[in-house]
């Protein structure tokens, strides 16, 4: 079982009190994948949010065969939340980039775990949203600098 301590040093279940990350605990369960193993394809049904527990995952695009690497995520990092607000399938591939824990929990499961305590979601959402506000002022800079370049003649 995954330890509470683990939870608290994530962003997106820090604010949680001990009860709440015992709740969250209770709903998950750790999965091991071997290195190059697919945890899931573009266009799987999304239906699971991730946490690394240790290891690594590649986020990835494939073009024609070929993998290009979008990310990769290490310890304590979280992927596969889109589908908690969306509910389509899943925009890219998720692939272990070496041996890789993972905290695994049913996007079903954290609904119902939202539903009874809202406490939970609320928290949950603040720190989701703080996500999303620092990953796109990182996108922003960096398409700043991609049009900087272009502009210049690169």
């Amino acid at each position: 079982m995954l330890s509470q301590e683990f939870l608290k040093q994530t962003i997106l279940f820090s604010d949680l009190t001990e009860d709440e990350l015992l709740e969250v605990v209770l709903i998950g369960r750790v999965k091991n994948y071997a290195t190059d193993t697919v945890i899931f394809k573009e266009g799987d049904p999304g239906d699971t949010l991730y946490l690394v527990v240790s290891g690594a995952v590649r986020i990835s695009k494939m073009h024609g065969g070929a993998e290009e690497a979008l990310a990769v995520l290490e310890r304590r990092s979280f992927f596969g939340e889109m589908t908690l607000f969306d509910n389509q399938s899943r925009s890219a591939y998720a692939i272990a980039h070496q041996p890789t824990s993972l905290f695994a929990i049913s996007v079903s499961d954290l609904v119902k775990l939202f539903n009874k305590n809202q406490n939970i979601a609320y928290k949950f959402l603040w720190a989701f949203c703080r996500t999303l506000t620092e990953r796109l002022r990182t996108t922003n800079e960096k398409f700043q600098v991609i049009m900087s370049l272009a502009n210049s003649g690169f």
